[in-house]
């Protein structure tokens, strides 16, 4: 049977199409604590899915210390097996209100946002 070949070429060039999220896990970001003093540290995990074994993660705040990407404070991760990031961030002693965190890696946003409480 000659078509069997055919349809798992054409199902194999569809899979390779689809985004990573489509086929893999979805994009994680994890705040501990989602509430948190000026000054302290944030623990940020996540899962970095698409981005290669070892490739860095930026995750950015402005909550954040440092000017880890554009300007714009945070923390620098590996993706580790699975795509699992993981790192510690540093809020800002003058912080003070509700900050988004995001992170990137290769070249692009993973599309999460999760808020941070600062007191």
């Amino acid at each position: 049977m000659r078509s069997a070949p055919i349809v798992l070429a054409v199902a194999l060039v569809i899979a390779s199409a689809l985004p990573a999220s489509a086929t893999g896990s979805r994009p994680r970001l994890s705040l501990h604590p989602r509430i948190v003093r000026a000054g302290h540290d944030v623990r940020v995990t996540g899962n970095a899915d698409g981005c290669p074994r070892r490739d860095q993660v930026f995750i950015l705040s402005r909550a954040f210390t440092g000017r880890v990407f554009a300007g714009v404070g945070g923390a620098v991760a590996r993706v580790r097996a699975a795509g699992f990031f993981s790192a510690v961030a540093h809020v800002r002693a003058r912080a003070h209100g509700t900050y988004r965190v995001t992170a990137r890696c290769g070249g692009g946003n993973l599309g999460v946002a999760p808020r941070l409480k600062v007191l």
